[in-house]
């Protein structure tokens, strides 16, 4: 078992991610590599292993389709979270007003973890690394921010709202996207996404995919309203405690 860059484990062709589960350490989360085979069974029993050697008491993986559940599923895994996959062909795109967005700073991190923080329950919200890790996901990526356009000064332009879209083999990913709920229902979360549409286009992509958590009907009534439509096979956040 190689570890050439310490968050990615290695046995022959098989690669996964290893990382703390939103900075927990009790909690890690294992992801296969895009570029890598489809893992084995026996590899992910392997880096079980691993992790509870090192003091996790549980491991999660990131929302995975049913073909991707297999191996963890034979390892012992056990759905966590269902989520609604939804797919756009990036043809029909919604209104988009210019201006509407702006592109995120390094500097607007910290208020992002923020505006993340109000929008997600703890399961979900992003730390600094996994908001890095959103951010390095694929290799083009487009980071936006929404911020508020009145107010006393000190609120005036701050970030209220942000969008982390990417690209990969013409396809496009809406890979997170979050809107502070005192200014939800203002139109910030479709110019997001309107923006993030446009981007995957003008790259190349032919089809853009986003998930939500099933129940979560204002993010499904959001992307319907973009265009997205419910593909018939969801995904699921699947989960294993570690003895």
């Amino acid at each position: 078992m190689r570890t050439r860059d310490p968050a990615v484990v290695e046995i022959g062709a098989e690669r996964a991610r290893v990382l703390p589960w939103r900075g927990s350490t009790r909690t890690a989360y294992l992801a296969p590599v895009p570029d890598a085979p489809a893992p084995s069974s026996h590899f992910i029993e392997r880096c079980v292993e691993r992790l509870s050697s090192q003091g996790y008491a549980g491991v999660v993986t990131p929302a995975l389709a049913p073909a991707e559940q297999r191996a963890f599923l034979l390892a012992g895994f056990e759905p966590h979270e269902q989520l609604h996959l939804l797919a756009h062909d990036l043809l029909d795109l919604p209104a988009f007003k210019r201006g509407a967005t702006r592109r995120a700073r390094r500097g607007d991190k910290q208020a992002v973890l923020a505006v993340d923080e109000a929008a997600f329950s703890s399961f979900w919200q992003l730390d600094r690394i996994g908001l890095q890790e959103a951010l390095e996901a694929v290799a083009l990526t487009r980071f936006r921010i929404s911020a508020a356009a009145h107010g006393a000064p000190a609120v005036k332009g701050s970030v209220v709202g942000y969008a982390i879209a990417g690209t990969a083999a013409r396809q496009g990913y809406l890979q997170r996207l979050a809107v502070d709920p005192s200014h939800q229902h203002e139109g910030r979360g479709l110019a997001l996404v309107a923006d993030a549409l446009r981007w995957m286009r003008r790259r190349g992509a032919g089809r853009a995919v986003v998930n939500t958590q099933l129940g979560n009907e204002a993010a499904l009534s959001l992307y319907t309203r973009a265009g997205f439509r419910v593909q018939p096979a969801g995904l699921a956040v699947l989960r294993r405690a570690l003895d």
